[in-house]
């Protein structure tokens, strides 16, 4: 991943909405004009002119097709100032009853000006009935138009309003997440060196010191002495090598301080020589594992992971050969915009092996258990199921830490 800072969707600007609906509005508004003129206002022209004249005589097409032509303009005319008028009117951040009357007004300025355009084309005007009757119509069809452009945009700006807090607020998990991974990585590595250079250092004093008082009790004649405080000290080493050692790296692995498979490569030099480590990368997912593009925290993660299925598989399966492959699953989710369009969404762990397979009754794996604890934290999944080879496969998918600050993590 690239260690620049997500861009967080924000949406579409007010000015971008505000253009939607002005867009929306107007071509409503064109295809009522044209509605009108195919359908609705030919008859209303007859039925004004046979009341105007007395009898029911159809005008003339030279006449109508100027007046339907006028109606159309006016109406379409009309569109076009109220798409500018929502364009200039933050009309989205009113209140909904400011809306209600803006569209009302719009509707009824759009309504006013196709009656009104049919009302001057006429010789002899139109009659007051059919032209309240026609103002209403023509507004009501207009703000109805507006209102629902309206409810459209603001529908659309509600939800992308909702996504974007969603998408903050993950962001916002995430760093506090990340930031107490790396408190947890601080203080791993604290305690790590003081057990590493203070309490093995003071260990080897305490051995030296122990070694200087057998050689002395030696010299004395007191070869029992001496020899309990050979053995004593042999002990202190076992414990210095076996358990300060192992807890140290158990707090701070390898895998913190170089990339996964340098770290791999150590572990299995402290393999048994029976018990041989395979390592292999999925198609494309070796960029992602070699060198340190993998944050700290995800690489200790892992890292301990595959070293306790290792262990397990040891310990308990009596294997003779571990494999190990490192691949990648799913794409960048949305909120990982520091992503490419092809960076893997989480990396993909699995160890198989050829040991005797998972028991009946199989032993509590307590260190397995917390470990999956952390991986679901992370939205991830772990899974120990019988494997190919005659013993377990131990599968862990983590979804791939979001970069939420500037700093660099290694």
């Amino acid at each position: 991943m690239t260690d620049h800072p997500p861009q967080v969707d924000r949406g579409a600007t007010d000015a971008d909405e505000q253009g939607l609906l002005a867009r929306l509005v107007v071509l409503g508004i064109t295809m009522l004009a044209v509605s009108s003129a195919v359908d609705v206002l030919p008859w209303t022209i007859d039925d004004i002119t046979s009341l105007g004249r007395g009898e029911a005589v159809r005008p003339d097409e030279r006449t109508s097709l100027p007046i339907l032509g006028l109606a159309f303009g006016a109406m379409t005319l009309a569109g076009a100032v109220a798409g500018a008028v929502l364009l200039r009117v933050p009309v989205l951040r009113r209140p909904v009853w400011q809306r209600v009357v803006l569209a009302v007004a719009l509707g009824a300025m759009i309504g006013l000006a196709r009656i009104g355009a049919v009302a001057l084309a006429l010789p002899d005007g139109v009659p007051r009935v059919f032209g309240v009757a026609e103002a209403v119509v023509g507004s009501s069809q207009a703000a109805v138009i507006i209102g629902a452009a309206m409810y459209v945009v603001g529908t659309r700006r509600r939800i992308r309003a909702e996504e974007r807090l969603r998408i903050r607020e993950a962001l916002r998990a995430e760093r506090a997440r990340r930031q107490l991974e790396q408190e947890e990585l601080r203080v791993r590595r604290e305690v790590s060196h003081r057990l590493h250079g203070g309490l093995q250092q003071r260990m080897i004093l305490v051995n030296r010191e122990i070694e200087e008082i057998r050689d002395e009790l030696a010299r004395a004649g007191e070869a029992d002495l001496a020899r309990s405080l050979t053995e004593l000290s042999g002990t202190l080493d076992d414990i210095r090598e076996s358990e300060v050692r192992a807890v140290a790296h158990q707090l701070y692995p390898l895998a913190a301080d170089v990339d996964l498979p340098s770290a791999l490569l150590l572990a299995a030099d402290r393999l048994p020589p029976s018990v041989h480590l395979h390592v292999t990368y999925d198609p494309g997912a070796e960029q992602l594992y070699v060198g340190r593009r993998l944050p700290a925290t995800d690489r200790m993660l892992l890292y301990l992971i595959i070293e306790e299925g290792i262990a397990n598989a040891v310990r308990h399966g009596d294997a003779e050969n571990i494999w190990v492959a490192l691949g990648t699953d799913g794409d960048a989710r949305p909120h990982q915009r520091d992503a490419g369009p092809h960076e893997p969404g989480a990396a993909r762990v699995r160890v198989d092996d050829d040991g005797s397979g998972l028991p009946d009754d199989p032993p509590p794996l307590s260190g397995l258990a917390a470990l999956r604890a952390r991986v679901l934290a992370r939205d991830g999944d772990l899974t120990l199921l019988p494997g190919p080879r005659g013993g377990v496969r131990l599968t862990a998918s983590l979804p791939l830490a979001v970069r939420v600050d500037d700093g660099r993590t290694a």
